[in-house]
């Protein structure tokens, strides 16, 4: 087992505890934390529990929440034999704060390990001579880089959540905080990413840690995203000229779609990935028993969403399918499974104990369309439908699929299809539909009504288009547990406050 996975499956189950809490890091140990940070070895482990918190689990499921947050409450996923209820009351837009997927603790204790790495590796300087402290500043970027990630997330989720930029490493030292607001959330994650990209490195000393940790390139990747939510178009194209530029990363090629697929979701790492939470034989991906019958099958893919994005042409040959489609996002002979986490390859599944596809946050062909949706924001739709191509034509997207229009409208709609064409369970789709829609005062609402008409029950269709005409209903409630703990600055998303 190579060094990086160690560290960080020992350091967030060792060093920084079982903790169940996110407001509480003393190790259960018996290590406290102040006697922890001696020396640079001390700080490299603490770092990589960060980013081995990540990986999810029953205290901290953020490796959950990425997929939970991202595809839930949008159109590609559906409800199968073992319905987990807190998603049918999803699927049924009967969205409350008592539902267990609105927790938010994964994301917070990600960011309570970074905040204590920013507050304690500056001392260690003092007791470790042999800590530099250029080495400090490669940390503190990493670190600031992965909080800005996690608020990031939260912000688009819940929309307001509270902004906690010191550590908690014991209970006197909890403070109890009101929600931030969007601006001053989006602010402080720029600045973060700002000062992350003038100290973070370009490349580390392996494939595996180049992907699996925060590099130069991830910052870019973040800002261009941050800045298509805040429709700063020229800054977001400007973040993702960083990394096309660069030359680093490549488009894994479709030629082989066996190769491909093994390459890109089998493998991981690939010339493609920008950044991936790494799972392994040691630490097995939750996804697998999510979407496996063996498992329970809690969920596969929508049919009526996978027949409106991948379109069959009864008159086409079997090799001229768009690679993306059946037998990569989902097979249908397998009762339209979600094939991206289940199968060895195209045709065959992996066995339970080889769960070890990574997350994809981020990967190449991503980083190509957000920089079209920019152009197509900017009016430089030409410039937009070539980016676009460049994705379809190793995706071997068929002629059917195709819009031609350059205007802002046509392209939008293209980009957000080809986005879930080409991100199919990836995390993105929720995100998508909503970044897009909410533009100009909601100038396309028409994503989400579509969205709705796809993916809701008949019997509350109408119930759930009318709660979406709601902006206030597009972010979920803080859970009752979070409002209930005394937090009485913690205000509640208005929509989801039952009025006496």
């Amino acid at each position: 087992m190579n060094r990086f996975k160690l560290y960080a499956l020992m350091m967030i189950a060792v060093v920084m505890g079982a903790c169940s809490d996110w407001l509480n890091l003393e190790p259960e140990n018996g290590i406290t934390v102040d006697d922890f940070w001696q020396s640079e070895q001390d700080v490299h482990a603490a770092v990589m529990g960060c980013y081995a918190s990540l990986l999810g689990g029953s205290t901290h499921p953020m490796a959950e929440a990425v997929f939970n947050w991202g595809e839930l409450r949008a159109d590609m996923v559906a409800p199968y034999r073992a319905i987990i209820s807190d998603y049918f009351q999803i699927n049924q837009s009967e969205i409350t704060p008592d539902n267990g997927l609105v927790r938010w603790n994964g994301a917070y204790f990600t960011i309570n390990l970074c905040n204590t790495v920013l507050e304690k590796a500056p001392g260690v300087l003092d007791v470790d001579a042999a800590f530099s402290g250029e080495k400090l500043s490669q940390y503190r970027g990493e670190m600031l880089g992965l909080r800005a990630l996690m608020y990031f997330y939260l912000v688009r989720t819940f929309g307001e959540v509270p902004l906690n930029l010191v550590a908690t490493t014991s209970d006197s030292r909890v403070e109890r905080q009101a929600k931030a607001s969007q601006t001053d959330l989006y602010n402080q994650i720029l600045a973060d990413l700002e000062e992350a990209a003038r100290l973070i490195p370009r490349s580390y000393s392996s494939v595996e840690e180049n992907k699996g940790r925060l590099t130069w390139y991830t910052i870019k990747t973040i800002q261009a995203d941050v800045y298509l939510w805040l429709d700063k178009f020229d800054e977001a194209a400007e973040a993702c000229d960083a990394v096309i530029d660069s030359e680093q990363f490549s488009l894994v090629s479709g030629v082989d779609r066996d190769a491909w697929f093994r390459r890109l979701f089998v493998d991981g790492n690939s010339p493609e990935g920008i950044f991936e939470i790494q799972f392994s034989q040691e630490r097995l991906n939750p996804y697998f028993n999510w979407f496996s019958s063996t498992g329970g099958a809690n969920y596969r893919a929508n049919v009526e969403t996978m027949e409106y994005l991948f379109p069959v042409n009864i008159m086409a040959l079997p090799e001229d399918a768009d690679i993306r489609s059946d037998g990569a996002a989902y097979r249908s002979s397998d009762s339209y499974s979600i094939w991206k986490y289940l199968g060895a390859d195209r045709f065959t599944a992996k066995p339970s104990n080889e769960a070890t596809s990574n997350w994809i946050v981020y990967r190449y062909a991503d980083v190509l369309l957000m920089k079209a949706e920019a152009l197509a924001n900017l009016n430089k739709g030409a410039q937009a439908q070539e980016l676009i191509e460049r994705v379809r034509k190793r995706g071997n997207a068929p002629s059917d699929t195709r819009v031609t229009a350059t205007d802002q409208h046509s392209l939008t709609t293209y980009i957000v299809d080809e986005r879930a064409r080409e991100f199919a369970f990836e995390g993105k789709r929720w995100f998508d539909l909503l970044r897009n829609a909410k533009r100009n005062n909601y100038q396309r609402q028409d994503l989400i009504t579509d969205m709705v008409l796809r993916s809701s029950p008949p019997e509350k269709l109408e119930s759930a288009l009318s709660k979406y005409q709601d902006p206030r209903f597009h972010y979920f409630p803080i859970h009752k547990d979070e409002i209930e703990a005394g937090f009485p600055l913690l205000e509640q998303n208005s929509f989801y406050v039952v009025s006496e």
